[in-house]
């Protein structure tokens, strides 16, 4: 059977299987979907789909994945465009929405990528370079460095590749769904020379981390999503979200530098990594929490608001953020 008559029929079961199943708009954590496909078994079926089947082939099914989602969710859609939105409205639109759907199920195909490449094969993923100069002038210090980002791009490729680069990276991160989950991606960033430390509620310990960065370790972080109350909240162009202020309280507290990254994908398929330059808070007179929300609101207007402006389709937010 010709390929191309393959991939027609592929893509007509697999809309039918997905209206039929997944039609039912919902809160996506909730989601069949999300709960069918966001686990272990659904990353080693990609897996295996890559090796059995090659690049070409796992390409066409993750994007109609992703606008299988985006057909099937119309609440997730109308979450995405109010979130764009809060950036750029005159970008907020369906076509947007959908094209973030795709970029995300992209993403996830990339492990699919990962899996099936030796280390030199990946470096060849990255395109344009900018500001690895900083990364450097903050490492030199020898206090560590916390990267810090936003679900800006395949921001999980940052930390592999930087790896690679020579820059041994700490990931933290929530507890996935499962424990299976998070012991799957734990062990996946291993192989590349990346450690996790889950954190979350009682299991988020300052002291442990500020260890690793006086010992200078370079950790990475995500802030545009705090997962409790330590938050500031900060005027984006059109409306007001809250950001973590942990990276800020880390920097305080080790004297390591903060470095804002994004990882997004080029019109090329390959991914731009850019730093900007560190930022060094130091505590005011006026207290931890002023000290707290000033440079927090620093961070994320001088750095990574713009970055999230200038891809407003890799913002990988799939419920309202403003609160």
């Amino acid at each position: 059977m010709p390929l191309r008559l393959l991939l027609i029929l592929l893509a007509a079961a697999t809309s039918v299987f997905f209206v039929l199943r997944f039609r039912h708009p919902r809160d996506y954590r909730s989601a069949k979907f999300y709960k069918t496909f966001y686990r272990p078994g659904g990353f080693e079926l990609g897996i295996w789909g890559r090796r059995r089947f090659g690049r070409r082939f796992s390409y066409f099914v993750a994007r109609l994945i992703g606008l299988g989602y985006a057909a099937t969710h119309p609440r997730v859609l109308r979450d995405i465009r109010a979130n764009i939105s809060l950036l750029a409205p005159a970008k907020a639109t369906t076509a947007n929405a959908v094209r973030l759907c795709i970029q995300q199920a992209l993403n996830f195909r990339e492990y699919t990528e990962l899996a099936s490449s030796e280390p030199s094969e990946v470096l060849g993923m990255i395109g344009k370079k900018s500001g690895i100069e900083h990364i450097e002038n903050a490492r030199s210090l020898g206090r560590g460095c916390l990267f810090v980002t936003g679900h800006l791009g395949f921001f999980e490729f940052g930390g592999l590749v930087m790896a690679q680069m020579g820059y041994p990276i700490t990931a933290l991160t929530l507890p996935e769904p499962t424990s299976e989950l998070t012991d799957w991606r734990a062990n996946f960033r291993k192989r590349w020379g990346v450690e996790t430390v889950v954190v979350g509620g009682d299991a988020f310990s300052a002291v442990e981390i500020t260890r690793y960065l006086r010992n200078g370790a370079m950790v990475a972080l995500l802030c545009d999503r705090p997962f409790d109350d330590n938050i500031a909240m900060v005027d984006l162009p059109h409306g007001r979200i809250p950001f973590s202020t942990s990276p800020v309280l880390l920097s305080l507290l080790s004297g390591a530098p903060l470095v804002a990254v994004s990882i997004t994908r080029q019109p090329n398929g390959k991914f731009e990594i850019h730093a900007e330059p560190p930022m060094y808070p130091e505590w005011l007179p006026e207290g931890r929490e002023a000290t707290l929300a000033h440079f927090t609101r620093r961070l994320a207007l001088d750095h990574l608001v713009p970055m999230f402006a200038c891809h407003p389709d890799q913002w990988h937010h799939f419920s309202r953020l403003e609160k």
